[in-house]
């Protein structure tokens, strides 16, 4: 009805965070009671996840007609339906890792959290890569800004080809009440990444000196590994002489496991004193690893020659003890050879004038 004066009806919300009124207050005159006026009600965007809220409009009357003051006060209930949901997005990773290497993936809230929400970020294989930070923390304030997890290849020096593994992202959050358990309760997420092995290969190296002397010093030959065999496998290396009548290698095997692996081994190789006129011997001292699936079919090996000392093809022939007579005085005289010979030396031993002297023997015969 028209009122006997001005009447003014004050709108508030019960929860601003929920819900906002367009107005605080609509006047109605003698002259506009009729006419109905509007109240424009907008729900709030809290970006938490709270749920379906419900509040309440007011609508109560301030006026200085006695009939209208009197009214109670009347109240529009609604509903602010939520639109955001917990949980957290996590990028696909900048690539793979390399030993040594880095990869890169981000992470970032889907919801404002009521508490600070913690992530547990963990490699499944530490010995091929690690995380870099290994926590990360978002706020109320920073919940929408992705973070950087980084990732770091491990240098293991096997030869492992590319191993595959994984980065678990957990949220942990310590609740303070009921609603700041939707993050703690969120199931956690698994990167997929792998570490691609860089120049690791299995190999043996093996060195040593460019030739060693008959009756001369010892040389040493270097052995060691190019690459790490597996955690709790051994790698035997045998070494042998391709020509054992010229050098011989002391000792002929070494075992390398993960430990030992780039420490130097060292054998002693001596060249065979034969007493042969046989000259400057190339030959080769090969070594042959077995053990681990990678090493089975490896083999490496050095050149070496075998340097003749001072034999020479030659033979002696001595003085002779005493001229002969032709009272039967005899004489004698010796002879040998240089060196070892390859095959039997056959000597034959004529006199010039056998009227004058006569030998014992027609041939001498060397082995």
């Amino acid at each position: 009805s028209e009122p006997f004066a001005d009447v003014v009806l004050n709108i508030s919300s019960s929860d601003v965070t929920e819900g906002a009124v367009n107005v605080s207050a609509l006047t109605f005159t003698g002259a506009d009671w009729s006419v109905p006026q509007t109240v424009t009600v907008t729900g709030q965007d809290d970006f938490q996840d709270d749920g379906d809220v419900a509040y309440n409009v007011t609508v109560a009357v301030s006026t200085g007609d006695a009939k209208y003051v009197a009214l109670a006060l009347q109240t529009v209930g609604l509903v602010n339906e939520d639109d955001d949901v917990s949980g957290f997005v996590v990028s696909a990773p900048s690539g793979n890792t390399t030993e040594g290497g880095l990869a890169n993936f981000t992470v970032v809230l889907g919801s404002e959290p009521f508490a600070d929400v913690v992530f547990q970020l963990v490699s499944s294989d530490e010995a091929e890569a690690v995380v870099l930070v290994p926590t990360l923390t978002f706020t109320a304030a920073d919940w929408d800004v992705p973070q950087t997890v980084t990732v770091t290849g491990q240098d293991d020096f096997v030869d492992d080809d590319t191993v595959q593994y994984l980065v678990q992202v957990s949220p942990q959050v310590s609740p303070r009440n009921e609603q700041d358990t939707v993050y703690a309760s969120l199931p956690s997420q698994d990167v997929q990444l792998a570490c691609e092995d860089d120049a690791d290969a299995a190999g043996v190296v093996v060195s040593g000196p460019a030739n060693v002397t008959e009756g001369g010093a010892s040389g040493d030959i270097l052995v060691v590994l190019a690459s790490s065999p597996e955690a709790g496998t051994l790698v035997e290396v045998d070494l042998h002489a391709v020509d054992e009548s010229e050098v011989m290698v002391e000792p002929r095997r070494f075992v390398f496991d993960a430990t030992n692996w780039s420490v130097i081994q060292v054998a002693t190789i001596d060249a065979q004193n034969d007493a042969f006129d046989d000259g400057d011997v190339g030959t080769r001292v090969v070594a042959s690893a077995s053990g681990d699936s990678k090493y089975d079919v490896v083999v490496s090996e050095v050149a070496v020659t075998a340097v003749d000392d001072d034999d020479e093809s030659h033979f002696i022939v001595g003085p002779i003890s005493q001229n002969t007579s032709e009272a039967g005085a005899t004489g004698a005289f010796t002879v040998v050879l240089g060196s070892e010979p390859f095959a039997d030396v056959v000597f034959d031993v004529s006199s010039s004038d056998v009227t004058e002297g006569a030998v014992n023997v027609s041939a001498l015969t060397f082995t």
